[in-house]
């Protein structure tokens, strides 16, 4: 009995030291984790805040004060977090992304949206984003970012320039392509500029509609217009040209029916 009790005590002490152990350095590590976290969140907060300064003003010109008031750690930290959160941030079609100078998309900041950001971020929902290394991020995504702010220059020099003849059912650019854009934007943009050359976008006098204009701009931040963006020039008449065959056959069948019905 004394042997079987001289065996259990060590075993259980051993037992119960380590699930205290384990207990407390679980709790220890949620608290490290727990105060890391809330220091990543108030620099996000801080940027935030930076932006929200100049509400109702464009994105671009919050830029200097951004670079400035924020270090290059700090800014490591939360970057990638608000880009993916909605912060417009843009990298130049002939540049390499610099983390020493942060460039922002020429938009309008809506302090209700970045106070919306901000409770995200308060809330945790957001802590991942922090982990991720932003010169990977944007190195991996350089093309669909190029490509978008190819779409914005459309959008904001050409599509807001132009105007619709419903005589002609026609839309009329201010200025050929070749004159504002290389050969290589041109063709990123082919599907895109085909899409959006809508009625939607323009007022009964065919003249440009700012705040349809201005929603589009925000759309193509938010990602929703890179499927068109991405898809290739090429694929996209296939598809056309194979869905007007299908328009052309559904529609001669139609006709051969009613011509054999009327035959009756």
């Amino acid at each position: 009995m004394d042997i079987t009790i001289g065996i259990i005590i060590p075993i259980l002490t051993a037992v119960i030291g380590g699930w205290i152990g384990a207990y407390f350095g679980h709790k220890y590590t949620k608290r490290q984790n727990s105060e890391e976290n809330r220091k990543l969140r108030n620099i996000a907060i801080k940027a935030l805040n930076i932006i929200k300064s100049y509400q109702k003003h464009s994105f671009s010109e919050a830029e200097n004060e951004f670079n400035k008031s924020m270090s290059i750690s700090e800014k490591r930290t939360v970057i990638v977090a608000l880009h993916k959160l909605g912060i417009p941030i843009g990298v130049s079609s002939n540049e390499k992304f610099d983390i020493k100078k942060i460039h922002f998309v020429d938009s309008i900041i809506d302090g209700d949206d970045i106070d919306g950001i901000i409770l995200q971020i308060n809330k945790g929902f957001c802590d991942n984003l922090f982990y991720i290394d932003p010169d990977s991020y944007f190195a991996a995504n350089y093309t669909l970012f190029a490509k978008r702010n190819t779409g914005k220059r459309y959008v904001s020099e050409m599509l807001s320039n132009s105007k619709v003849d419903y005589s002609k059912n026609i839309l009329i650019e201010p200025m050929p392509l070749d004159k504002f854009f290389s050969l290589g934007e041109i063709k990123s943009i082919q599907v895109f500029r085909e899409v959006v050359r809508d009625q939607n976008y323009f007022d009964e006098n065919g003249k440009p509609m700012q705040e349809k204009i201005n929603t589009l701009l925000k759309e193509i931040d938010l990602g929703l217009w890179d499927n068109y963006l991405l898809w290739s020039f090429e694929a996209y008449q296939n598809i056309m040209l194979q869905n007007k065959f299908a328009d052309f056959l559904s529609q001669a069948n139609f006709n051969n029916q009613n011509s054999s019905q009327n035959s009756k």
